[in-house]
């Protein structure tokens, strides 16, 4: 049997989301925008093009052109370098050993589909030495459509797909793509009371990754994708997911 695993980063494979989410924000602010709401968990999708691009429109009216996305993701890049430059980013336990033994594998495959923009997204591969195929926020901005994307670059003839993440969005996208799911964090709270605590681990020391990882969830606790987000278009820049 041939399995790919495709890893969300943030909160999956480092401990990244606070300086991410601080180094977006200023991000923001660095280009002109002030009228910003700071929950990101409650905009319709978790990646940085689409919420950009809501505080863009709330702040100007407009969507942003493909320069202002571009200063933008070059901003986030240099803040997030700046904020992480004295400590750096701590990996989640056995991380970046959980990447290595399953390259080295004959039956597995890695990708990696973050909802964060290409440039700061390799920063942070950099020092995991990961190897496989991205996809970004920069491709897309539905966070199914990342996940989507980051299958077709693997390409095709594995008998599974398992998605790797820590927040209610990753298991969206799982359902929606119709992957296995392995939760990253101490509790199954981000999940949801229904997630099985055999899909959940802290470290990825523990995980066996030949174990069955399919997800039941009962009828109504994943949200279901807005009807846009079916609309996949492999080219990314033609993607409806930018109208």
């Amino acid at each position: 049997m041939t399995t790919l695993i495709v890893f969300d980063i943030d909160g999956t494979l480092l401990r990244s989301v606070a300086p991410h989410q601080a180094a977006f924000s200023g991000a923001l602010r660095d280009s002109g925008l002030t009228e910003i709401d700071s929950a990101w968990g409650g905009y319709a999708h978790h990646t940085d093009s689409w919420i950009f691009r809501e505080v863009f429109r709330r702040n100007t009216g407009r969507l942003p052109d493909a320069a202002e996305t571009l200063a933008f993701a070059d901003r986030l890049a240099e803040r997030f370098v700046a904020a992480t430059a004295h400590d750096g980013v701590e990996q989640i336990p056995g991380a970046a050993a959980f990447l290595k033994a399953l390259t080295a594998s004959e039956e597995y495959a890695v990708a990696f589909a973050t909802g964060g923009m290409r440039k700061v997204t390799e920063v942070k591969l950099a020092p995991l030495g990961a190897a496989g195929p991205v996809a970004t926020a920069s491709d897309h901005t539905f966070r199914e459509h990342v996940v989507r994307e980051a299958v077709r670059q693997a390409g095709t003839g594995f008998d599974r797909v398992i998605s790797v993440g820590d927040g209610p969005w990753d298991v969206r996208a799982a359902v929606a793509t119709g992957s296995q799911f392995i939760g990253i964090g101490e509790s199954t709270a981000p999940f949801g009371d229904w997630f099985p605590r055999t899909h959940l681990f802290a470290s990825f020391d523990e995980i066996d990754p030949a174990a069955d990882f399919a997800l039941s969830p009962p009828a109504g606790r994943v949200a279901a994708v807005p009807d846009t987000d079916v609309a996949f278009t492999a080219r990314p820049a033609s993607c409806g997911c930018w109208n």
